[in-house]
Formats: C-alpha cells, sequence, structure tokens
C-alpha cells in the first residue's frame, strides 16, 4: 500500500493545496489528512520554474484537533458544496488556486478555485474549513525527513500564467 492508503479505505480523508503566484516567487501549501488522524504537510517555493525552500512535516492530530476537523468535513453546508470544475484559461489575473478533497462514502468531492473571486459565492460553506487549515499552518511543527508527496507536488504542465 502507498503512503496513507489503508486497506478497506480511502487513500486520504482531506486533501488541501493552495498555490498562491507572487510577484518573485510562487508559493505552495499541501495538506493530506489520513483516515488514521495523521498528517503530511508541505510548503514550498517555485521561483522561475525552479522549486526551492520545499518543507514536509508529518505527525498526529491531537484529538481536539481530529474532532473540529471532523464536524467541517461532515457539516451539511461542505457536503452539499458542489463546485463545477474550472477549465482555466492560459492567462489569468489574481490567481489563487485552492483544490481541496474529501473523501465520502468510497468517493472523493472535489472543489477547486482558481482564484479568489471564483471561491467567493461559496465563502460561508468553506470559512469553517478554511479557518480550521490556517490555524493549523501557524502551528510549530518539526521539520520530517519524510520524502514529499507526489500529491502535493506543483503538476508543471497545468502552469498558469498569472498577471
Amino acid at each position: 500500500m502507498g503512503q496513507g492508503q489503508t486497506a478497506n479505505g480511502p487513500p486520504f480523508q482531506l486533501f488541501l493545496s493552495e498555490v498562491q503566484p507572487g510577484a518573485m516567487a510562487t508559493e505552495q501549501r499541501c495538506t493530506l489528512v489520513f483516515p488514521d488522524r495523521r498528517f503530511h504537510y508541505e510548503t514550498a517555493s517555485t521561483k522561475r520554474g525552479r522549486e526551492f525552500g520545499r518543507k514536509v512535516y508529518e505527525g498526529e492530530l491531537p484529538d481536539a484537533d481530529w474532532r473540529a476537523l471532523t464536524a467541517i468535513l461532515d457539516s451539511e453546508e461542505l457536503r452539499k458544496l458542489n463546485v463545477p470544475r474550472a477549465l482555466p484559461s492560459p492567462v489569468m489575473q489574481d490567481v489563487h488556486i485552492f483544490n481541496i478533497s474529501v473523501a465520502r462514502e468510497g468517493k472523493f468531492q472535489n472543489l477547486e478555485f482558481l482564484n479568489d473571486k471564483s471561491r467567493k459565492p461559496y465563502d460561508s460553506e468553506l470559512k469553517p474549513l478554511l479557518q480550521w487549515w490556517k490555524s493549523f499552518n501557524h502551528r510549530h511543527m518539526s521539520e520530517s525527513h519524510a520524502a514529499p508527496s507526489h500529491q502535493c507536488s506543483l503538476d508543471i504542465n497545468s502552469t498558469l500564467f498569472a498577471q
């Protein structure tokens, strides 16, 4: 079995990735939360097509964090959220990409947003999850020696040019 894969369930409970191009570098944060409460978290920067500064963190969510995340993922508002898949134009303004996948009864609920404007209509349903994630991102974690996850790597073939 691969990283995070369980014998009877999905490979992860939550996948949440954020890519934010900037004037000097593109910043990426990626979190995988597995059904056994383990997490894999990565941060990276890309400048002129070259990645630098990738850091990997792994651990287990404390009970309180796990309960809070489970309540958010199981909320009716998030469960019913259905976002049409966006097809990016080759050049976009104000790029701020969020990809979210939640394991749901053997399948995945996939939510993709290419910028803040595309996410705005869904703010009320996404707010609890994004607040949880923001809190998670700001906690102190010791860097892991684990290998980066292929699920967190930026796909060079789907690069957007940001203005």
